[in-house]
């Protein structure tokens, strides 16, 4: 409440009725104030179509027209209104007073203030014009460029029309009327906050619910609350990233899981595909170790053979997990197996082989041929050893195993 409210309204202390004196002293201070001009507080009497009855004191009631006020904000009876004189009665004229006037004087007295003290006014966009936008604060009219409306550029001005701004005051000319506004540096005050609170709240391995604000050839950037942190193109997806970041949209709503945060520089990396399985994990159920598979050879490179498995999965051989010349290369001297040539396969050949791992960074199973046709070998051994017939008692006699 201001000052002119108290003293309009000041009343002796205590339970004693306002002595006939000091009724006439604050009749003739608001007087001086009305003669003057000031700004003084005043109650509604009644309010009509036209215009809006007050008490200012005098012989004859005062109006203010209806028109001052919004279709919402008509005042009630007994209710109190800063007012400023307009004109005195003349004759049946009635005394006429304004409250828009009076509240662009307050405004501009709240307004100085603010500037001086540096601290922030709320206002109303009232129209978008050619720049920017008109802005009521407490009755006086601001201008805000459009530069200064948001973070990022206003696609629809009209958007705003009618919504409550929190801006700082950036120039002030009494005497010119002019106010300059700006919500975009209360945004960014806001944001810094947010995001230096936010920084010390986030930890690796967090998962968080962001919005995609762009997607561009360094990955994917999402606000995860007032931070923008990057999704590497790597961290899009465990398979075809790129083809995955392409049916991201602006706007939608992920998971993402903080992957690093720089201290240093307050940049965050977060990972899409540290929320899924690992599809590596997945082969490796199906491909165990040791497990036995087949297929061909679709691809002869320098360092192995690619393969196709009979279910339709990628392998692997490594050249020193080719089939060797001799056979057996387990059978000969560690340090020899080496030295023995591989057998290189043609493509389209068919192959057996034994699993020894996936690779996580291809997905595909290394299969070793070697070791499976030395597997194969030994069995053939084994069952030859098994299946030879005893010796007779004549073959132990004359020494011959062959004789029947």
């Amino acid at each position: 409440m201001s000052s002119d409210t108290k003293e309009f309204n000041n009343k002796p202390s205590g339970d004693s009725e306002p002595t006939m004196e000091s009724l006439l002293e604050a009749q003739d201070a608001q007087d001086e104030k009305l003669k003057n001009k000031e700004v003084i507080w005043v109650k509604v009497i009644q309010a009509n179509k036209e215009q809006v009855l007050v008490d200012v004191g005098e012989k004859s009631e005062a109006f203010v027209p209806l028109s001052e006020f919004a279709a919402d904000q008509i005042p009630e009876a007994g209710k109190r209104i800063p007012v400023v004189l307009v004109k005195r009665s003349r004759g049946d004229a009635p005394t006429q007073m304004s409250t828009r006037q009076a509240r662009a004087r307050l405004g501009w007295d709240q307004v100085a203030k603010a500037f001086e003290e540096k601290a922030r006014v709320r206002g109303k966009v009232t129209s978008a014009i050619k720049g920017g936008f008109l802005i009521d604060v407490n009755g006086v009219s601001g201008f805000m460029p459009s530069s200064q409306a948001d973070l990022r550029p206003v696609r629809k001005p009209e958007s705003l029309i009618g919504t409550g701004v929190r801006c700082y005051i950036l120039e002030m000319n009494k005497e010119k009327q002019q106010v300059i506004l700006s919500r975009r540096a209360v945004l960014e005050e806001d944001a810094k906050e947010r995001r230096e609170k936010l920084l010390k709240e986030l930890k690796p391995g967090m998962v968080r619910i962001g919005r995609v604000m762009r997607v561009n050839e360094h990955g994917v950037f999402i606000d995860v609350g007032g931070l923008d942190g990057l999704v590497r193109n790597e961290d899009v997806a465990w398979k075809d990233p790129e083809e995955a970041k392409k049916k991201i949209k602006r706007g939608a709503k992920l998971r993402v899981r903080v992957v690093s945060i720089n201290e240093e520089t307050g940049k965050v990396a977060l990972g899409i595909k540290q929320l899924q399985a690992h599809p590596a994990d997945s082969i490796r159920k199906r491909y165990p170790l040791k497990k036995i598979v087949s297929g061909k050879v679709v691809e002869v490179l320098k360092d192995g053979v690619k393969l196709e498995l009979t279910k339709g999965d990628k392998g692997f051989c490594p050249v020193r997990e080719l089939q060797v010349e001799g056979g057996d290369p387990s059978r000969g001297r560690p340090d020899k197996r080496e030295q023995l040539p591989p057998i290189w396969p043609k493509e389209g050949d068919e192959f057996s082989g034994i699993v020894i791992g996936v690779q996580n960074s291809t997905f595909e199973v290394t299969v070793s041929i070697r070791r499976y046709e030395a597997i194969q070998e030994r069995k053939s051994i084994q069952r030859y050893m098994k299946e030879a017939p005893p010796l007779t008692l004549g073959q132990l006699l004359t020494g011959n195993p062959t004789e029947e």
